[in-house]
């Protein structure tokens, strides 16, 4: 009898024992989903750093620049208004005020450095001198319909300043005619409602040749 004991006791020792081996053997089992959870956390970070990383900044539109409708009263381009008269049944003298009204720009020249946007009454190389100046942040994206073409404006703001909002395209141009559009003012959706007016800037380096093609387009 003794020994039937013993054995029943020794039986239930080793089950005992078995059970608490197998919970030990599932236990990294249970923290799986924790760990794939950690993962899928660190993931997101790293995707949110990237896209971090990837905001537009006025690095995207640093340097000089100059207003191309400044460029419009040099008689090199003038045989140019003469081209699109002729296309369009206009006379050259409207052909050109139609892109300058297009075009019109208040101030001639911007330099863009770090955060900071200096407008120039000329363009810099010629001596143009400052007008206002002040630090921009951005603070929306904008995507409008003109024509077939989507185009996406940034807004950048800076409270105070002579042009607190400012609408800027991306560059472009750069195989032709290095450039971006523009809009200023005091509202962001009344910018963006004006589809009629594009004040566009180019590099000091753009040829004349350059300006007549974008006037002939």
């Amino acid at each position: 009898m003794k020994n039937l004991k013993m054995l029943a006791v020794t039986t239930a020792m080793c089950m005992s024992m078995l059970v608490v081996g197998c919970q030990k053997k599932e236990a990294p089992a249970n923290n799986a989903p924790t760990n794939a959870a950690v993962q899928n956390a660190n993931m997101d970070k790293d995707a949110k750093a990237k896209t971090a990383d990837a905001k537009v900044t006025l690095a995207d539109w640093e340097g000089t620049w100059n207003n191309f409708g400044a460029y419009l009263d040099d008689p090199a381009v003038q045989p140019a208004f003469e081209e699109v008269a002729k296309r369009d049944g206009i006379t050259a003298e409207e052909a050109k005020a139609k892109l300058l009204e297009r075009r019109n720009c208040e101030f001639n020249g911007m330099v863009v450095k770090g955060d900071t946007i200096t407008f120039l009454d000329g363009f810099e190389d010629k001596g143009g001198k400052e007008v206002a100046s002040a630090e921009y942040k951005l603070t929306d994206e904008h995507k409008t319909q003109h024509g077939s073409h989507e185009l996406t404006w940034y807004t950048f703001e800076s409270e105070g300043a002579k042009y607190p909002v400012l609408l800027l395209m991306e560059v472009h141009g750069e195989e032709e005619l290095t450039h971006f559009h523009m809009r200023y003012g005091n509202n962001a959706e009344e910018l963006l409602a004006m589809d009629d007016w594009f004040p566009t800037f180019v590099k000091p380096n753009s040829t004349m040749d350059q300006i007549i093609e974008e006037i002939t387009e």
